[in-house]
Parts: structure tokens; sequence; C-alpha cells
């Protein structure tokens, strides 16, 4: 068994909890690796930090469809599932295959020029967001669920969730929590210029399309909110990703016993 450790230096200080980490895995016989391109050999990838730290490690092309588990350094955690004073306990269970494997489902984007060519593609775990430049003026959006048109959201922008995702950015603009089980797409318009604020439940297998209003000159794109892309016109096409991401459960699916304890941790940040 081979196992790849993906340490935030900002959370992990002198990366102390990765050395002890690998000194618990190499105890039982594991080979470690810490260089990132070195994670296609893995067979299971662990990260240490907060969720921005695991949704790094999940971007790595050597760390396509290899299962991952976090250790929570963070604040909260939604995606982390190993609290740092139980590192012995997880690698003990780990070391005995006493887990679980949830797929989860990822967004592919692509971004298409007005000849349908495609200029960029990229992939989510949590989602994709459309948002107004900083300090420039509202973006109006017309979105449509599989070609046909839904509506026009002027405002400051649309968020493109994956269930995952729905307890992060679009839970903040007030969309709906959504086990991360479920096969569905989330759209929730950020900060809406109209009378309602209503997000949108799509099917798993739907093409969601988002271009920009012809007055509306320019906005940012982005996944997971890195390599922000800035578009002028053209079409946003998103689609369930043909690979699920797979993360590592420990304790069973506690998503519904823990979420509460979450929301309020995240509540009562400084």
């Amino acid at each position: 068994m081979r196992v790849g450790l993906y340490a935030n230096p900002e959370r992990d200080r002198g990366f102390r909890y990765r050395k002890q980490l690998s000194d618990l895995f190499k105890a039982k016989g594991v080979e470690v690796v810490t260089d990132p391109g070195d994670f296609d050999r893995a067979d299971l990838l662990v990260s240490l930090g907060g969720d921005g730290t695991f949704l790094s490690l999940a971007h790595f092309e050597t760390a396509y469809d290899k299962p991952c588990v976090g250790v929570n350094l963070g604040s909260v955690g939604f995606l982390t599932e190993i609290e740092p004073d139980h590192l012995a306990q997880a690698v003990e269970q780990i070391y005995r295959g006493q887990y679980e494997l949830d797929e989860r489902l990822m967004l592919s984007m692509q971004v298409l020029d007005d000849q349908g060519q495609v200029l960029k593609t990229q992939e989510a775990l949590n989602d994709v967001v459309i948002m107004r430049l900083a300090g420039g003026r509202i973006v109006t959006v017309d979105f449509s669920i599989n070609a046909s048109p839904v509506e026009r959201i002027p405002g400051d922008g649309l968020i493109i969730s994956t269930p995952t995702g729905s307890t992060a950015y679009s839970l903040a603009a007030g969309g709906p929590i959504v086990h991360p089980a479920m096969d569905v797409i989330l759209i929730t318009p950020i900060c809406p210029h109209t009378l309602h604020n209503r997000s949108y439940l799509a099917p798993g297998d739907a093409t969601i399309e988002l271009r920009l209003s012809d007055d509306c000159s320019s906005a940012m794109v982005s996944a997971d909110g890195k390599q922000s892309i800035k578009i002028e016109q053209g079409t946003i096409k998103i689609q369930k990703s043909r690979r699920a991401f797979k993360i590592l459960r420990l304790g069973g699916d506690r998503f519904y016993q823990v979420l509460p304890q979450k929301i309020q941790e995240r509540g009562m940040l400084r």
C-alpha cells in the first residue's frame, strides 16, 4: 500500500501533522510519498488542511481517480473526515480496510466562443461560478437547461453547484442543503436584482448553458474558485463530469449528524 500526503504549510506549521501521520503509516509498513508529482503512484491521498486544501488536492492531475480523505486543520471542514487528535485511529481503520468510498458528482465546464469552439475546460467538485468583475457593473445572465431557456437573471452572478458544494458558496447565497449522494445540479443566483431569489434543481444528467446578455460587457468564471477566466461573449456549458470524485469515509454516513455543528461553527467564525 502506498499513501500520498498533501499538507498545507500554513495550516500544518513545520509539517508537524504530516510527520506524525507519515510515522503512523510507516509503522504499518505503508509507503508514504509527499511529492504531488508522485501521487499517481499512490493508492490513497490524504490532505492536511481545510476544505481549500482538499479542493486543491482534487485538482491535481496526479490525483485523478484516487480515493481521497482529509485531515481537518481548518476552521470548519465540510469536506475533511479526520480530526487531528484521531490520526492513530484513522490510520488503523484505513490499514484494516474499515472504510467506505463515496463517489461524488463533479462538474465539467466548457467555455465556448461565438463559433462554438472550446476555449477552456475545467472540472469542479464544489461549484462553477460566474460573477461580475470586482468593482464592475452587475452581470445579466441568460441560462438554459437542456436547451430550454429558463430565465434572465441580473445581479452579481450565478453559482452552479454539485450536492457536495451545496454547503459552500451556494449555501451562503441562500441555496438549499442537498445530501452529497444525490444526483442533481443546483443553480443559485448571487444577489439577484429581481423580486425572487430561488435556486433551481436540475437532474444530474442535465446540460446547463450560461450566456451573458447583449448589454453585459464582461464577467469572470471559475471552477472551485481557481483559475478565474474573464469572458465577454460566448457560452459556458456545464455538465456532469465523466468521472466521479472518490471520498473515503471512516465513520459511515454522518452528513445530517454533523451538519448543524458545522453550520454553527461557521457562523461563530470571526
